[in-house]
């Protein structure tokens, strides 16, 4: 057979595979992406219900480096402590053998129909949700396709080269070989699967026994790793630790285990059952992910510990000119991306509506050193406004859910709305320094008109925030209603001013900063307002 033929079936095949699990996990994802992203939220009270979670969901999305992605996004946010992540870490593992189990079925001679079926589906269905369908159909008739492939290139590989493919599986035996063998592989296809699917092919080609596949097994644990460590860069140091904890989890269950066999004959018990040896080296693979869990779930203090002593100090504190729930590397689960997304737009909002409150207290306590750290933190949401909405317009160009393509849309001019409420904060700072520069005065009733009307645009700010981040349709009708409240206040104080004037009780100069600031109040209510419609009109859940 000619070798360059050879080589196109392995490349081909390994593309195919590739491609096909990319197809899969993504439908998988997007099918399951919101019910998985919220009980990650929810279940993970504890390392067990935490596991549990970790291993229905990586089964589900055929993909442990996206749950680990997501686990330390989620430590990251502050939503899940180290003892959580450690659970559905270990669970993820569990997990990860489902694919294992799948590509050991002998269903080449029939992968063509799932193929044609998917494609019809995904091009003549105009539901979304049966294209999503189609798609991991063709991705299920695609893995075998790859398989077959790999395993048709291996045996013409074999048959040209057996003094190589000798001593490939001489370093395969060798445990620091296979190990480490196994975890380059896996850190530069990113995908434990991948290297499973080669070995799987290469046990259907007759080419490889469990002996030499169960080091890689072993060191496609340990390189499976590298996706958490590099989602874990920029973030948090509480993040990278559960970056960490993924790596020791793996590292310590690859020792133990691999030190086990050299004294309980567990290859040779599988090997004399009789089965095939594609289903051997998946029930190895099952049978060392369940090990680990089930020795390490006890322990997972001593890890968190360990990461502790690894990655050292604490975050500054002062780190607010930062995303802090979102990353390019979230793009890669779009669901979560969308839902981390809302975290940031709720951070932002947050700061937007400190900076208000603050900016009134600088006019009416005429605090200069409030004032300047207004003008400052503006600098902080315009940072964010931008950010958040370049990686909008990211999120905007992925496959999305209905659910999520709305909100996405809907998120744009959230952010933009809560970008100018930060605005006007600024204005109202400056007309602070004018007032303590100028010595303007304000009476004391204009104060207290000041202080009322204010009262009702914070918690409008409050609640149109809290309606679109809990879909709150009272709530953003609250709003609504408050709004024709503060229009009055704005048409009020305007004619109350007017006769302080008129009377002498107000000088023109104090006179127009408050007119600029009535308005400014009555232009965040409108902001404010203008979220709560969105919410009103569209449904997020």
């Amino acid at each position: 057979m000619d070798i360059v033929w050879i080589i196109v079936e392995l490349i081909g095949g390994l593309g195919i595979f590739l491609y096909a699990m990319k197809l899969m996990s993504e439908g998988l994802e997007r099918a399951a992406g919101n019910n998985l992203r919220r009980s990650l939220e929810v279940l993970t009270t504890n390392r067990f219900a935490g596991a549990g979670v970790g291993l229905v969901g990586t089964a589900i999305v055929q993909s442990s480096s996206a749950t680990t992605v997501m686990v330390v996004g989620f430590v990251n946010a502050g939503l899940m402590t180290l003892m959580q992540a450690s659970g559905v870490i270990m669970g993820a593992n569990i997990g990860t053998t489902v694919t294992a189990w799948i590509i050991t079925i002998p269903f080449k001679e029939i992968a063509p129909i799932f193929v044609f079926i998917g494609v019809v589906m995904m091009f003549f269905s105009k539901r979304r949700n049966l294209k999503r369908i189609g798609g991991i159909v063709l991705g299920f008739g695609l893995l075998f396709i790859g398989m077959d492939l790999m395993s048709s290139g291996i045996k013409g590989f074999a048959k040209e080269n057996v003094a190589f493919l000798e001593g490939m599986i001489s370093a395969f035996e060798n445990p620091i070989l296979g190990i480490l063998i196994g975890a380059v592989i896996t850190m530069t296809i990113q995908s434990s699967s991948a290297t499973t699917g080669i070995l799987v092919s290469m046990a259907i080609a007759g080419t490889i026994s469990l002996d030499a596949a169960v080091y890689v097994l072993f060191g496609s644990n340990i390189g499976t790793c590298i996706t958490a460590i590099l989602a874990s860069i920029g973030a948090s140091k509480t993040a990278k630790r559960a970056s960490v904890i993924h790596l020791l989890f793996n590292v310590v269950g690859v020792v133990l285990f691999a030190a086990i066999i050299q004294f309980v004959p567990i290859v040779s018990w599988l090997k004399g059952t009789g089965l095939a040896v594609a289903t051997q080296v998946a029930l190895f693979h099952t049978i060392f992910n369940v090990f680990g869990i089930a020795v390490m779930i006890w322990y997972p203090q001593i890890l968190i510990k360990i990461s502790y002593l690894i990655v050292r100090g604490e975050d500054p504190k002062d780190k607010m000119k930062k995303l802090q729930y979102i990353g390019a590397k979230l793009l890669d689960t779009p669901s979560i991306a969308v839902g981390q997304t809302l975290r940031e737009v709720r951070r932002m909002a947050d700061l937007a509506k400190e900076n208000f409150e603050m900016s009134m207290e600088s006019l009416l306590e005429l605090d200069e050193k409030k004032a300047n750290k207004v003008i400052e933190q503006e600098k902080i949401v315009n940072f964010l406004n931008h950010e958040i909405t370049d990686y909008l317009a990211k999120l905007s160009m992925m496959e999305l859910t209905a659910h999520d393509a709305l909100m996405v849309a809907d998120m744009f001019h959230i952010v933009n709305d809560i970008e100018r409420i930060s605005d006007h904060a600024e204005n109202i700072s400056e007309y602070t320094v004018i007032r303590i520069d100028d010595k303007v005065p304000f009476t004391k009733k204009a104060e207290k008109e000041i202080v009322e009307m204010n009262k009702y645009v914070v918690e409008m700010i409050e609640d149109c925030v809290a309606s679109f981040e809990n879909n709150d349709k009272a709530l953003a009708e609250e709003v609504i209603r408050v709004e024709k409240i503060v229009d009055e206040f704005e048409r009020d104080l305007k004619e109350s001013h007017v006769k302080r004037i008129s009377k002498g009780k107000c000088t023109p100069r104090a006179g127009m900063i408050f007119t600029d600031l009535v308005t400014d109040l009555e232009r965040v209510a409108d902001h404010a307002t203008n979220i709560a419609y969105y919410v009103k009109n569209g449904d997020y859940r």
